[in-house]
């Protein structure tokens, strides 16, 4: 149960510090909290010249959360979706998207590895990076075809930024995070 306690916005405002936070989510993610998020994210940065390319990442990282989060919960129609954390943030200079979730342990090194090399490619590497994943047989526990951490890449304006927090022997919690510079 939950009580009724004060819950302090005012410190998470003062941390807030230098930039404004247009979305943030935490909980299990749904279809339709996604499409509602999207939408505000839309609305948020409608006049952005690189609304689509932040949006799409945005989904990107959303859609990893919901399908590969290890913290499970299930709704009333028993459909068992992803939890997790999800912000977009904005300050002077540009736009940062991030999300968080836990991960089994076992996956970490696969993880790290993989972010690494992305981040050591090119934008032409990327691409046939990219191209040659779509050929590839799809990955066992892949609910796509293993190219959503490749495309976020492609569409960020720098390298991807992660970090993994242990949680206890099976867990961890990982939080990666794309930024875009604004060009109006």
């Amino acid at each position: 149960m939950m009580d009724n306690e004060l819950l302090n916005l005012f410190k998470s405002y003062k941390e807030a510090g230098e930039y404004d936070l247009l979305v943030s989510f935490k909980g299990r993610l749904s279809q339709e909290v996604l499409t509602e998020l999207g939408s505000l994210i839309r609305t948020s940065l409608s006049a952005e010249v690189k609304i689509k390319k932040i949006f799409a990442v945005f989904i990107e990282l959303a859609q990893n959360m919901l399908h590969y989060s290890s913290e499970r919960r299930t709704n009333e129609e028993m459909k068992e979706a992803g939890v997790g954390i999800l912000a977009v943030r904005e300050n002077s200079i540009g736009y940062q998207i991030a999300s968080g979730n836990l991960v089994q342990n076992e996956k970490l090194d696969f993880l790290s590895e993989r972010i690494q090399r992305i981040n050591s490619m090119n934008k032409d590497e990327l691409k046939s990076f990219y191209q040659q994943q779509l050929r590839a047989e799809r990955p066992d526990d892949s609910k796509g075809s293993g190219v959503g951490l490749i495309d976020i890449a492609r569409k960020s304006d720098g390298p991807l930024v992660f970090h993994f927090d242990t949680v206890d022997d099976n867990n961890s919690f990982f939080t990666i995070s794309a930024f875009f510079t604004k060009e109006n």
